[in-house]
């Protein structure tokens, strides 16, 4: 065959593939739709519990602490029965002071209080006596064998000053005693410096033979068992917050995982300075890992209902109506909706949608209404 006759019929079979390709397309019917159709990702509106958490930062402190100090003038440190590190009771007697002096005024005041005492006794033992003297005279004086006048100085002036003496003179001494033996156990207690509470030694002031004051503090006690959490949130977070709710707070020099503190203090006004409201999460510390000033994440998660939820992505939020398109049957229609709250992934609807319906979240921008659509992603 020649050269030209060759070329002839492969140009003709070329064209005749060309033709059979293009009545194949033609004949696509059914798929054209859906191939042509504006590509778009769809996700389903589901009920669901937003998850809606701030995070708040704070430091941690403890829950009780004492800067104790002598409650009189103070003294000379005679013994220091605690060291850093150790735990002590409330009550506790940590520092005593000289009290030799003291020690003397509580003696002398309980011997007064014994001889105000004995007076006491003498007085109701005159008094009976008096008394049965008196009636004695009495019956004498009605009977006539006595005189008014040696009735009242024998019989009736020595009951009146016996019974003065029982009921006023001797009870006062005896009152007095006591305030003054109260006075000198007071003196002599304030020689002996208790803690205010039950915790840990974290600081030591003093030596023996060093003088003490109310200007330094002897010791410093802290109360371990407990912190607190001091933090502060904004005027839209503190009426979500109640007390004695439970939040999750997480302190990473002790722990990975969060731990739990309940809400025990919140301000019913605002700082001044920082128009923030201060809170109180306080965390058990059995272990007593926790350490005043450690740095704690506070997570605060408003309590929601189940509502009906679409990806935030799905929500167009126009000048007037906020909307979503709606696929169905492959067709995109757009639909005004109603929203609430987001969580930044989320977002509640709470009209104009119903669960189960396809919104497209990605999309949107080529999209009129009626568009038939083809799913992808």
């Amino acid at each position: 065959m020649s050269k030209g006759k060759a070329f002839f019929l492969a140009a003709a079979l070329a064209l005749a593939v060309g033709l059979l390709a293009g009545c194949g397309g033609q004949q696509a019917g059914p798929g054209d739709e859906e191939e042509t159709g504006v590509p778009v990702a769809v996700a389903a509106a589901e009920l669901g519990v937003l998850d809606d958490a701030t995070t708040i930062t704070g430091k941690l402190e403890a829950l009780e602490s004492a800067r104790v100090v002598p409650s009189g003038a103070g003294g000379k440190v005679a013994r220091v029965n605690v060291d850093i590190g150790d735990r002590v009771a409330r009550g506790q007697a940590l520092v005593e002071l000289e009290n030799n002096l003291q020690a003397a005024g509580v003696n002398q005041a309980e011997a007064a209080v014994v001889m105000a005492e004995s007076q006491l006794r003498l007085a109701e033992t005159n008094y009976k006596m008096a008394a049965a003297n008196y009636e004695r005279g009495k019956m004498l004086f009605q009977e006539n064998a006595l005189a008014k006048a040696q009735f009242e100085s024998q019989y009736e002036l020595p009951y009146i000053q016996a019974r003065e003496s029982f009921e006023k003179t001797a009870p006062a001494g005896l009152n007095q005693a006591r305030a003054g033996l109260q006075s000198a156990r007071e003196a002599y207690e304030q020689t002996i410096i208790k803690s205010p509470l039950s915790g840990v030694v974290t600081a030591r002031g003093v030596n023996p033979g060093e003088m003490a004051s109310a200007a330094m503090p002897v010791l410093t006690v802290v109360n371990l068992d407990k912190v607190v959490v001091r933090a502060n949130v904004s005027e839209t977070q503190v009426n979500e917050l109640k007390n004695n709710q439970e939040v999750m707070v997480k302190i990473s020099a002790v722990a990975g995982e969060p731990l739990t503190g309940v809400i025990t203090n919140i301000a019913l006004a605002s700082d001044p300075q920082t128009r923030a409201y201060p809170v109180k999460i306080q965390i058990d510390n059995p272990e007593r890992l926790l350490k005043p000033g450690m740095f704690a994440e506070v997570q605060l998660a408003r309590e929601r209902e189940e509502s009906l939820l679409v990806p935030r992505e799905a929500v167009l939020a126009g000048v007037e109506r906020t909307t979503v398109w709606v696929v169905k049957d492959g067709t995109a229609k757009v639909r005004e909706v109603t929203v609430g709250p987001s969580d930044g992934k989320l977002i509640v609807v709470t009209s104009g949608l119903e669960a189960g319906e396809q919104v497209v979240i990605s999309g949107q921008d080529n999209l009129s209404d009626g568009d038939a659509v083809k799913i992808v992603g």
